[in-house]
């Protein structure tokens, strides 16, 4: 699939742009679009790809143009659907550089270094998916980890 190619070749921005258009992630006989990621050393692709596993297309935001999100939403996306919804990655996104500038970095993917409470960790890539200003502490999801860690 398109998909896979891209996770294959370690195409991030490529791989956003088909998932925003609902691209297939289901294992073909290569296997999945995250194994070929993974299998390559593409990392942060990886990351991504389980942090962004249940999306729907209005859930994108960073890959989605006005216009293709006032034509989802007219279409009936839900902005409440998934977890997070559309509505609360807005909210993150708008706030960046506002109140909590720890906002800034969901989304993105990071290096787990210096973890002492769980030293197998470190070194692995994952995707930071909360952040809380008041706590300093960010929510990183990472592969094959049924929960986000929280890590300051």
């Amino acid at each position: 699939t398109p998909l896979s190619i891209a996770c294959h070749q370690g195409h991030l921005e490529v791989a956003k742009l088909l998932s925003s258009y609902g691209a297939s992630r289901a294992a073909t006989p290569f296997g999945t679009p995250e194994e070929a990621a993974t299998e390559e050393g593409h990392a942060d692709l990886a990351a991504w790809l389980v942090a962004s596993r249940g999306w729907t297309p209005l859930q994108h935001l960073e890959a989605l143009t006005v216009e293709r999100a006032r034509a989802l939403l007219r279409g009936s996306a839900d902005p409440l659907a998934g977890e997070p919804s559309a509505l609360e990655r807005a909210r993150v996104l708008c706030s960046w550089g506002e109140s909590d500038p720890t906002a800034a970095a969901v989304g993105s993917a990071v290096e787990i270094r210096s973890l002492v409470s769980r030293p197998s960790m470190n070194g692995k890539v994952g995707v930071v998916v909360s952040a809380n200003a008041s706590t300093a502490r960010f929510g990183v999801r990472l592969a094959g980890e049924a929960k986000a860690l929280a890590l300051r």
